[in-house]
This record gives C-alpha cells, structure tokens and sequence, in this order.
C-alpha cells in the first residue's frame, strides 16, 4: 500500500461512513517525500458502536488496526497485521473476535467500514 492510495481509501471510507455515524475524526501525519504516514482515527456509528483505527506507512513496513467494539468498549472485531500470531496461514494479518482469531487477507479502512455497514443494516 502507498501513501496517496491509503489516503485516498480514507477519505473515501469516511464519506461512506457519513451516512451512518454520528462522530467522526481523523489525524494524519505524513510526508509523501519520505514515504511516511501515520494515521488515526474514530468513528463512532449511530448504533453506538465505534471503530477505532490506526495506518502506518514507512518505506519498510505497513502497519494496520482497525477495532470495531460496543460502546461499552467490548470488542466485536478487529483486524491487525501485527506479527503476533505466527500459527494462522495469512501471517501477519488476521481478524479477532472476542473468542477467536482466524485468518484474514490484508484490508482497508474502506472495506471495514463497508463490513460495519453491513453489519448494521442486516
């Protein structure tokens, strides 16, 4: 992923949300020269529900979390790629559920906000 890409995927991911959220906000740091961006941000939904995320882009290493959890903080999912656990088939990256962790292929804020969508929706 590069830094135009995922800041482009975000702002997108946030225009999506607008429909379904009640709070929103988002920091980003970067430096396009240097290949460098941190990004955060929460967005809380209308059913209460929040997602709370972090991007980091060096020229070595893409880092994300996006936790999507109750308004009481209880975790519903959340997806990482950090190098923790070494067992599932997609290392680094994977989806926890309050239970489990199962394997997952990369993914963006966008389609994470399009899962939550759908999530509410259904």
């Amino acid at each position: 992923m590069n830094i135009e890409t995922s800041l482009k995927e975000i702002r997108i991911a946030c225009k999506i949300a607008d429909w379904f959220s009640i709070e929103q906000h988002v920091d980003y740091d970067f430096d396009i020269s240097l290949g460098v961006l941190f990004a955060e941000g929460r967005i809380v939904f209308y059913n209460g529900n929040i997602l709370e995320f972090t991007e980091s882009i060096t020229p070595d290493r893409y880092r994300y979390r996006y936790q999507y959890m109750k308004g009481d903080g209880n975790l519903i999912f959340r997806y990482d790629n950090i190098p923790h656990h070494s067992e599932i088939p997609t290392f680094p990256d994977h989806k926890h559920y309050p239970n489990k962790v199962v394997e997952s292929e990369p993914v963006n804020l966008k389609e994470v906000v399009e899962e939550i969508i759908e999530l509410i929706i259904s």
